[in-house]
């Protein structure tokens, strides 16, 4: 059961007017060696995945990708295995600290959401229950080579974070700035699903920064979710 964590989430996001493509979720312990988390599974299934206020990426498993990378949750394991690894462990190396263990490794890191500044938002899988998995935080600012450990899973974080309650704020969402450099932007926008379905993209609202989108007036109306 995903919870009332998840609940709560379910209230800020608001329903969405589109239905992505489910994930076969039962793939994932075979292909990625875990389950994940109920919270998030159930957030996915009812989203797919979104980006929040221009800025903060939460990721899906998808069917497949372009760029000839294994596809699915074994895309996952390899991205984490690789990437995510040689990312770790450089500024576990910059910081001259013991190198963070990273999944598949035993507890280690297991990214769900990345922005523009490289600040990823992982589990720690610790333990057998994912739905007792911390949050860790990798990389944001003013935290010298330090994990941001939160306990209470991925809709209790994500929740912290909309409602203003995490100390590192702007590392994530970067507040926009009115007649700045940063214009308004709505709260989330829609990415892609599954079978690949890129929603964001059929809104005209795909990218990362409103300066990206098609029609920024539009867009601040938030068509793609139901009032």
């Amino acid at each position: 059961m995903a919870g009332a964590a998840f609940e709560r989430l379910r209230a800020i996001m608001g329903e969405p007017a589109y239905t992505p493509a489910q994930v076969p979720w039962e793939l994932a312990p075979a292909e990625l060696g875990v389950q994940l988390p109920s919270d998030y599974r159930a957030f996915i299934d009812l989203y797919g995945a979104v980006n929040l206020n221009g800025e903060w990426g939460l990721t899906a498993p998808v069917r497949t990708r372009p760029d000839g990378t294994p596809n699915g949750f074994a895309d996952w394991r390899t991205r984490s295995d690789g990437e995510l690894r040689e990312l770790v462990h450089g500024e576990d190396e910059f910081w001259d600290q013991d190198h963070t263990p990273v999944f598949p490794d035993p507890g280690g890191l297991l990214s769900w959401a990345v922005n523009s500044n490289h600040a990823h938002c992982c589990w720690l899988t610790t333990g057998p229950d994912p739905d007792r998995w911390p949050v860790a935080v990798f990389d944001c600012g003013g935290l010298d080579g330090a994990l941001d450990v939160h306990e209470g899973g991925f809709a209790q974080f994500v929740t912290t974070v909309l409602t203003g309650g995490y100390a590192h704020q702007d590392e994530l969402l970067v507040t926009p700035t009115p007649g700045g450099w940063q214009p308004p932007r709505p709260p989330w926008t829609p990415g892609y699903d599954w079978d690949g379905t890129n929603w964001g993209a059929r809104y005209g609202v795909e990218g990362w920064t409103a300066e990206r989108w098609s029609d920024r007036t539009a867009a601040l109306t938030m068509p793609w979710r139901r009032s």
